[in-house]
């Protein structure tokens, strides 16, 4: 939910930044241009993110820890790219990735096709009904990314026990998103 709230936050900041530019200077900014650039950084981008993909679910590797807390012994399943140790880890628990914003951020300026869900914006008669308008177009983007978001993750919890089927999932998605690239910078 942590990785959609980012996406969907940084899809809604793209978006809402192209729809505040077109509110504001509706007769001056270009956002064809603006979109159709977009349209090609984010097919760049899917091909960047499938080519990592594909390298992370080929060098992952699973092992298991047997535990007892409190009496009851059970095992926890990890997955772990080749390399990984202990030490690593613990050296540097909290990290942060902010590749989810700047997807979304990228993904929300591109294209027109969302633009139209931002179009009624324009009609409103004050500016403050418009900037309301938008706020509430990015808060549900934000909440429909989390649903998705974690719901894929529930998904993908289920294929981490069986690490042929979490290669064969993974490395399928990956590729799925390199060929969504090409399309996507071969049609705009």
């Amino acid at each position: 939910m942590v990785i959609g709230f980012r996406w969907g936050l940084g899809h809604s900041s793209g978006v809402l930044f192209v729809g505040l530019l077109a509110l504001l200077f509706r007769e001056i900014i270009p956002v064809d241009a603006i979109s159709s650039w977009g349209e090609r950084c984010v097919g760049v981008m899917l091909i960047g993110i499938g080519l990592w993909g594909l390298k992370k679910c080929l060098s992952a590797h699973m092992h298991q820890h047997e535990h007892s807390h409190e009496g009851d012994t059970h095992v926890h399943y990890h997955l772990h790219a080749h390399g990984h140790s202990a030490e690593k880890a613990k050296e540097n628990p909290h990290q942060h990735s902010h590749a989810a914003f700047a997807v979304g951020t990228i993904h929300g300026v591109a294209g027109s096709s969302h633009f139209f869900g931002v179009l009624p914006a324009l009609v409103f008669a004050t500016r403050i009904e418009s900037i309301s308008y938008l706020t509430a177009f990015g808060v549900g983007t934000i909440l429909a990314m989390m649903i998705f978001s974690a719901a894929f993750g529930w998904l993908g919890q289920g294929l981490r026990w069986n690490l042929k089927y979490y290669k064969l999932a993974g490395s399928s998605i990956s590729m799925g998103a390199v060929a969504l690239g090409v399309y996507w910078i071969a049609t705009t």
